[in-house]
């Protein structure tokens, strides 16, 4: 009856090891979430980013195909003129020739740190056999301590009942 209470406890304490390593630190654990919910939330805000972008992209699309004035303004700044207009050159002031549009730069989500399976296995598993030893010289020490209390030193010579001849 006591060695099956031992490796039950044994059993409970290293099952319980396993599961708050596997549940803290584990693969699908409580810091690997964390990071997982941190990647999430930047890759959020850089989609919001890319669709403000796309969105004034196509506004200003939108404008080049239907709006003239917007056409033609456009037209002025790539340095065309219409027919009538005189061209009048500044010096000093920075000629804009190219148009560069901020589209983002790429993340790629990132595996999360966490314990492997292993890891988690070999701690439960070493509970149990420290757990176990730990009971097992613990009812050592109990029956010891009871056999000692129990034992009674006999003095002076030791007789024997033994037949008579």
């Amino acid at each position: 009856m006591i060695k099956m209470f031992r490796i039950l406890v044994a059993a409970l304490a290293g099952t319980a090891i396993y599961v708050l390593v596997s549940f803290t630190c584990g693969t699908d654990g409580i810091w690997a979430n964390g990071q997982l919910r941190e990647q999430k939330r930047i890759l959020s805000a850089r989609a919001d980013e890319i669709q403000k972008i796309n969105d004034s992209l196509s506004l200003e699309y939108t404008a080049l195909e239907k709006d003239p004035d917007v056409i033609a303004g456009f037209a002025r700044k790539m340095g065309y003129v219409r027919d009538g207009e005189k061209v009048v050159k500044i010096n000093g002031l920075i000629n804009i020739d190219e148009y560069h549009f901020e589209t983002g730069t790429p993340i790629k989500s990132i595996e999360p740190y966490s314990l492997p399976e292993w890891f988690c296995k070999v701690s439960g598993l070493l509970m149990f056999f420290v757990t176990y030893l730990y009971l097992m010289l613990k009812d050592f020490r109990i029956k010891d301590a009871a056999v000692k209390k129990n034992k009674v030193k006999i003095r002076g010579i030791p007789v024997y009942d033994l037949p008579q001849v």
